[in-house]
């Protein structure tokens, strides 16, 4: 009896197909990680600190009124007019000059963390020179399936000398969304940690700096 010889086809995988797919779902888990995601702001400064730093950048200076508001012009948006700028100096992890002072600022973001609560204001009353405003702008990189993920945080952290305490907004939106306008700031009664680190940042900063920002630049 004669025996039938099977053929067995092979189907090819389209990988540029499985890749297209791959790229697709990764969008969708970031999207869906956004709509859900707290936009509290002291969770997106928990959510920086815990991933992988690859840099962080900013300044510190001395101001005497807020003024975070989001302003738009001819489709440009700006903030931070606040009055009175003094720049006490500036850094870049990225430098080897500058590593211990943006370590220094995730110690004062790490010590925001465990801060307790005081109370919530729409604004924060004008001082001569009675508030330190720390930028801090932090980039990470995370992988999400195979794909690597860099995201940019940028924080304003207002530091009231006098009462040892500092504020952020309530929530944490794109630098520059219209949304911050209706955000009051949370204050936060500092650790001694962190008014140390502030202080001695501060210090050492006006021994060299302590500027004052020209209204051009601001």
């Amino acid at each position: 009896m004669a025996r039938r010889k099977r053929v067995y086809s092979r189907r090819r995988i389209n990988y540029g197909r499985v890749a297209f797919l791959i790229a697709v779902l990764v969008v969708i888990i970031l999207l869906v990680m956004k709509i859900f995601s707290k936009n509290r702001y002291i969770s997106k400064v928990e959510e920086a600190l815990e991933k992988d730093i690859t840099r962080i950048a900013g300044s510190i200076s001395t101001v005497s009124k807020i003024d975070a508001t989001i302003y738009e012009n001819e489709g440009i948006k700006y903030t931070n007019q606040h009055e009175n700028i003094k720049r006490i100096m500036t850094f870049d992890g990225s430098l080897s000059e500058d590593m211990d002072k943006a370590g220094d600022v995730k110690i004062l973001l790490e010590n925001l963390l465990i801060s307790e609560k005081t109370e919530v204001t729409a604004e924060l009353p004008p001082k001569d020179d009675g508030y330190y405003w720390i930028e801090a702008d932090i980039f990470t990189k995370d992988k999400v399936l195979i794909f690597s993920v860099e995201e940019e945080y940028n924080f304003d952290l207002y530091y009231d000398i006098e009462n040892k305490t500092v504020y952020v907004k309530e929530k944490y939106y794109d630098e520059f969304s219209k949304k911050y306008n209706k955000v009051k700031f949370q204050g936060y009664s500092v650790t001694d940690e962190f008014r140390n680190i502030i202080n001695s940042m501060a210090n050492t900063g006006l021994d060299t700096s302590g500027t004052q920002i020209p209204e051009t630049d601001q």
